[in-house]
């Protein structure tokens, strides 16, 4: 079991160009986001969605590691997760509604959440982090786990 799962909905097979070049990336801000998490003492595991066929393999992660986070950390290191945006929301939303039928707190990062908060928490997300968040994150960690006192801000 892992306190937080990781993930991002960037799926290459829902962008049917870049699937028939098959040119796949390796989430990097997604890494960077569990590794500073794993780092602040949290147990993590990652769900990478690039070469899964769908969002089914997420629920079968969320089944595996039962998380009390769901975090997708979208990539802003790769234009990739600024492209495709109604395909990768829509899957993100599935993810968001698989993580909350599993109960667990669901917290997005990311260009598109950021940019179209509203529509993420009328599907359920929990919190939204804006910008750079990795930061954030540890810190909403900390307060949502107990460890900090500091309170959230909206």
């Amino acid at each position: 079991m892992a306190e937080v799962l990781f993930g991002q909905s960037y799926y290459l097979r829902f962008d049917p160009k870049l699937w028939e070049a098959m040119q796949p990336y390796p989430p990097l801000g997604t890494l960077y986001a569990a590794a500073y998490v794993r780092e602040r003492g949290y147990d993590v595991a990652l769900f990478d969605a690039m070469l899964a066929d769908s969002e089914e393999r997420w629920a079968e992660a969320l089944d595996r590691h039962q998380p009390r986070f769901a975090v997708l950390y979208e990539d802003n290191f790769n234009y990739l997760s600024k492209m495709c945006l109604l395909r990768m929301r829509e899957a993100a939303i599935t993810m968001t509604r698989m993580a909350k039928e599993r109960g667990c707190t669901v917290i997005l990062c990311g260009a598109d959440a950021t940019d179209h908060a509203p529509l993420y928490f009328d599907a359920n997300v929990d919190f939204v982090l804006q910008g750079e968040g990795e930061i954030t994150l540890g810190e909403l960690l900390d307060s949502l786990t107990g460890r900090s006192q500091q309170p959230v801000e909206e």
